[in-house]
């Protein structure tokens, strides 16, 4: 796993996040964070996450989250336009009677140029690649998918907390296991999955401690 650093998004002049901007500065982060061309293409993917998305909220609103995941640092050229990075943001949506923590993933491709796509749903603290592991775990474990249901999707996850001591990675990676719930929505059916990530010098090991 890639090593990654949770950083507060405060979206204001002198937000400082450490060793995670790269060349870019505090200002720059945050405009690139807060262009309408972003924020609209954030807010869309959000609304597309598939636990969302089935919920068929017509009335729902959505709020910026302060947590970012940088996964890659911001950078820029000269002129100021970003050319690299890569991050996570949250948004929180709520309606219809429920809320739902909802994560983003954006990178830089070019200059001036950003992808993003929607993540897995709650609080996982796994990155990108190690939640599509994970997502594999977890449906193998709940037995998967049952004949004929060409409905299914991660409804949500649940960082429980770290299950141990650190075990001396290099500082910036995560370094002590933890242990998530992830629950699956097999059309309309519910599985929760315990898993418990272990990280080490060859990457993240995963484990299943239950399935309910």
């Amino acid at each position: 796993m890639r090593g990654w650093v949770l950083v507060v998004m405060l979206l204001a002049p002198g937000w400082a996040f450490g060793q995670a901007q790269g060349n870019a500065s505090a200002q720059q982060f945050a405009a690139v964070m807060q262009n309408p061309g972003h924020r609209q293409a954030v807010l869309a993917d959000a609304a597309a996450t598939p636990a969302w998305a089935a919920l068929g909220c017509r009335t729902a609103t959505y709020a910026e989250a302060p947590e970012v995941a940088v996964y890659a640092p911001l950078k820029f050229d000269a002129l100021g336009a970003p050319v690299a990075g890569e991050w996570r943001e949250g948004v929180v949506a709520s309606g219809c009677g429920q809320r739902m923590q909802l994560n983003v993933l954006t990178e830089v491709t070019g200059p001036s140029t950003l992808a993003s796509g929607a993540l897995q749903p709650g609080a996982t603290i796994a990155d990108p690649v190690l939640q599509n592991v994970a997502q594999a775990y977890a449906v193998r474990a709940a037995g998967g998918l049952p004949a004929g249901c060409k409905n299914a999707f991660v409804a949500n996850t649940a960082f429980l907390g770290f299950a141990g001591a650190p075990n001396g990675l290099p500082q910036g990676e995560i370094t002590a296991p933890w242990r998530e719930d992830w629950v699956l929505d097999f059309c309309g059916g519910l599985k929760v999955v315990k898993l418990q990530f272990t990280p080490g010098v060859e990457g993240i090991s995963l484990s299943v401690l239950g399935v309910r």
